[in-house]
């Protein structure tokens, strides 16, 4: 009876795992949570990148960068400042295959890239890295 009871058990486990596990699936789906990492050449990157209260990031094909309203945070994710200016923007780790960007203005961590080609996105986490909290741009038409 008792070896019953525990093979009741864990097939009852096993049950509620798999439900909260196609939840969270269709959950993360639903909203467009998912981030799906791309890798862009430094042709794609010129033009301008916005997030609306996130802030703009208009790049040129000479390498700079010019920032306004760039949302800046603090160490729980709450926007407490901006920041504008005109700085060099860079890639890694190369031009042709690029993970991520950075910027030599204003503070904060490399932008790395998202979406799709059609629809290419850049976000980067802010505050504190463990609560998941990203600033996102996209890039305009």
């Amino acid at each position: 009876m008792r070896d019953e009871r525990g093979r009741v058990a864990a097939v009852g486990l096993r049950g509620v795992v798999s439900v909260v596990a196609v939840v969270v699936a269709v959950s993360v789906f639903a909203t467009g949570c998912m981030w799906q990492q791309q890798r862009l050449a430094r042709a794609d990157i010129p033009g301008t990148w916005t997030g609306g209260e996130a802030g703009t990031l208009r790049f040129k094909d000479d390498g700079t960068v010019v920032v306004t309203g760039l949302a800046e945070y603090n160490r729980d994710g709450d926007k407490v400042s901006e920041c504008s200016g005109v700085g060099e923007w860079g890639l890694y780790p190369d031009d042709k295959a690029a993970k991520q960007l950075s910027i030599s203005v204003c503070d904060g961590n490399p932008w790395e890239f998202g979406g799709s080609k059609a629809l290419p996105k850049m976000r980067r986490s802010v505050g504190n890295p463990d609560h998941g909290n990203f600033q996102t741009l996209s890039r305009e038409e």
